[in-house]
Order: C-alpha cells, then structure tokens, then sequence
C-alpha cells in the first residue's frame, strides 16, 4: 500500500494513511429515490408554510396569534430538513488520528468546527449496539435525521459518538482502524 494512497470501507467510508496521520471520510449521501423523497417533503413542507402564511394574512385577533404560533413551529423544522437536505447533499463527517491525539468535524463541504481530543484521554473504540425491537433506535438510522451515530469512546468522564448511521460491518472495521491508529502513532 502506498503512503497517503485512499482505502474504502463499505459505499461510504474513505481513508488514508500518511506518514504521521491516519484520514477517514465517511460522506452522507443517500440513494436517488431517497434523496427525491426528502426533496418532495421539503417541498410540501414549502407548500404548508405558503398556507399558513396565506391564512396569517387573512386572519385576526385569535385566529392570527394561532396561526403566528404554528408558523414558529413550521420555521424550526424548516430549518431542521433544510439543514439534513445539506448534509446529505455535501456533508460528511472528517476524523484525523496523529500522534497527538484525534479530531472530529462534522463538515457541510469543508465548513465545520472540529472537535479534538487528546489521544492518551481516549479510551477504547466500540460500536453502539441496537435494539431493533426499540423505535428510538430504528428512528436514529432513518435518511431523513442526521442523528444515528454507530460508535463511541470514552473521553475522560464524558462518551463522544460519531459514524454516523453505519451498518455494524462498517462500524465494526472502523473501530478496529481507530484503535490500530491510536496505537500506532506515537
């Protein structure tokens, strides 16, 4: 294998290795039909905002402070998808390992805050089991929330989570590439 040459693990995760560092990708696209059934609901949920609206204008007193607060709420999860739409065109999560520790983005492009922790307060990578039987837990792996994060580490007294919505195959490879990582880079 070649130094910084790029290695997959399943459709959706990348990584290299290079001289002092180890990079993994794991994009958030979706299937085609997917990603047209999320753009359809953001397109209806366009549509129930423009009525609401609508109705706003032509109301008063009760009626319009009603409506003033289901346009709240229509704002937040407008945002909401809007933001999931963006992730799952262009985001992806970015992890670097080096000697001195790891650091973890949840990037939209190359936009994003990264998360870095300390390699000797890392301790040991695992994936989070699932209960099929659990609603939350089948809810986490659904195409249209960001959520439904497939591994942890224990960081001081505190678990951070990422890999988002991998299948176990994936996250279990994965974890086993952090931990040889973490071990190899001194």
């Amino acid at each position: 294998m070649k130094n910084g040459s790029e290695l997959k693990i399943g459709h959706r995760i990348t990584y290299a290795w290079h001289e002092d560092a180890l990079t993994v990708i794991i994009n958030q696209r979706i299937t085609s039909s997917q990603q047209m059934m999320l753009d359809a609901w953001f397109t209806a949920w366009l549509l129930v905002g423009g009525a609401l609206g609508y109705a706003y204008t032509q109301s008063q007193g009760e009626e319009q402070n009603f409506l003033l607060i289901c346009l709240a709420f229509w704002t937040f999860f407008a945002i909401r998808v809007l933001k999931v739409l963006a992730w799952r065109r262009v985001g992806k999560e970015m992890i670097r390992v080096n000697a001195e520790g790891m650091s973890i983005k949840n990037a939209f492009g190359n936009y994003g805050k990264a998360k870095f922790f300390i390699k000797s307060n890392i301790k040991r990578m695992e994936v989070l089991r699932r209960d099929p039987s659990k609603f939350m837990h089948n809810l986490d792996q659904s195409f249209w929330i960001m959520g439904g994060d497939s591994l942890q580490f224990n960081y001081l007294r505190s678990r951070f989570v990422l890999g988002k919505q991998l299948n176990e195959r994936d996250a279990k490879a994965l974890a086993q590439l952090f931990d040889k990582a973490l071990r190899k880079f001194k």
